[in-house]
């Protein structure tokens, strides 16, 4: 029997991964409290969502639509499997994930959140072997990046989530042990906190530029207005919050952010961030790339700390990267053309201008050079 689906939360990434199982055949209950998100989630689905289903080449179905059923009801008594895409708040993913249990008991629960570990919401549940990581790249139907895993989770529902993330089109990479952030968000936090430095000497369109020129499908600013400039603040606060002066930037950048925020230009959601966005497309002004060396050497810096860590080995981070950007090389593969030598001498001077400890070289980065 097929597995039937439930999503919680249509905003960007839940409305998306609702038409990824909807696409390959899945019954999908797509909840939200709003009935306006709903209402946009559905006209995204029979529009823009499907032009973007073709050019993945992951189109199966010309109406997915027709399997979702959108509610404002927690409906999950009978699904298999549960995917929260809420917003980024833990104490709203513990709610969540308890009413859930409350109603229902075998479903295996996955959680999309962009910054928690998964153990900090499973360690609150009944059964907290039933969490996975089910953590998505944006856009969600055009990368193929899914993070799997947690420290806590069973083996089972690890099994389940690999396959059901294969069934939708998408290239699972497996995560045992656990940071705030995973491998990808890691990485976008040094970059989030390195391109204020950047925007000190060039605009985003020259930054973006070339980022686009590097083979990044999308460039930094055009990636947060994707992701949304609300959610992002978030995601940025939970890493000071974990890491403390880590993840600190130019104060500038952050002022900004907030003030953006504030006046509700929070991206393509809005229909403007730090670019005016028509549907699907940012309008991005004709630019010469900026050299963005003390920006690719800051998440260079962070992979080598993940490593470090012993939250992956190389080889994952560098197909973590390659899959969540879609770009034809990893960035260990990025670090080695560009020379260590060079990405420790921009990080040095970086870090003697700022003090920010994301371009403090780690151990490992000046052990290559």
């Amino acid at each position: 029997m097929e597995a039937v689906i439930a999503v919680i939360g249509a905003g960007t990434m839940g409305a998306a991964i609702a038409l990824l199982f909807a696409n390959a055949g899945f019954e999908v209950t797509l909840v939200d409290k709003s009935r306006g998100a709903l209402r946009r989630a559905e006209d995204r689905h029979r529009g823009e969502s499907l032009e973007e289903l073709e050019e993945a080449g992951l189109r199966k179905r010309d109406n997915p639509a027709s399997l979702i059923t959108y509610t404002t009801e927690l409906r999950v008594d009978e699904c298999d499997f549960i995917v929260e895409a809420i917003v980024e708040r833990l104490r709203d993913k513990i709610e969540l994930f308890r009413k859930i249990e409350e109603r229902n008991s075998p479903a295996v629960l996955a959680t999309n959140t962009s910054s928690f570990m998964p153990s900090e919401i499973a360690r609150h549940l009944a059964n907290p072997e039933r969490l996975t990581l089910f953590h998505f790249s944006n856009p969600p139907i055009l990368m193929p990046l899914v993070e799997v895993g947690g420290e806590i989770v069973s083996d089972e529902t690890v099994e389940r989530a690999v396959e059901m993330a294969k069934s939708i089109g998408k290239e699972p990479v497996v995560l045992r042990k656990e940071c705030r952030g995973h491998v990808l968000n890691r990485m976008l936090g040094a970059a989030g906190v390195a391109v204020g430095y950047c925007l000190l000497y060039s605009r985003p369109e020259e930054i973006d530029a070339a980022l686009r020129n590097l083979g990044m499908r999308y460039g930094f600013f055009e990636t947060l207005d994707l992701i949304g400039l609300d959610v992002a603040k978030d995601v940025l606060e939970s890493f000071r919050e974990y890491y403390g002066d880590k993840y600190r930037g130019i104060r500038a950048m952050d002022f900004f952010m907030e003030k953006m925020v504030e006046w509700g230009k929070l991206g393509k959601k809005s229909g403007e961030g730090f670019y005016k966005w028509d549907g699907r497309r940012a309008s991005i002004p004709e630019a010469n790339p900026a050299d963005v060396t003390p920006l690719v050497a800051a998440i260079v810096n962070e992979a080598f700390r993940i490593v470090e860590d012993g939250i992956a080995e190389e080889e994952i981070v560098n197909r973590v990267y390659r899959l969540a950007t879609n770009a034809p090389y990893g960035i260990i593969d990025a670090a080695e053309l560009l020379g260590y030598q060079c990405l420790i001498e921009a990080l040095d001077d970086a870090f003697n201008k700022t003090g920010l400890e994301v371009f403090r070289p780690c151990k490992t980065l000046r052990s290559k050079a």
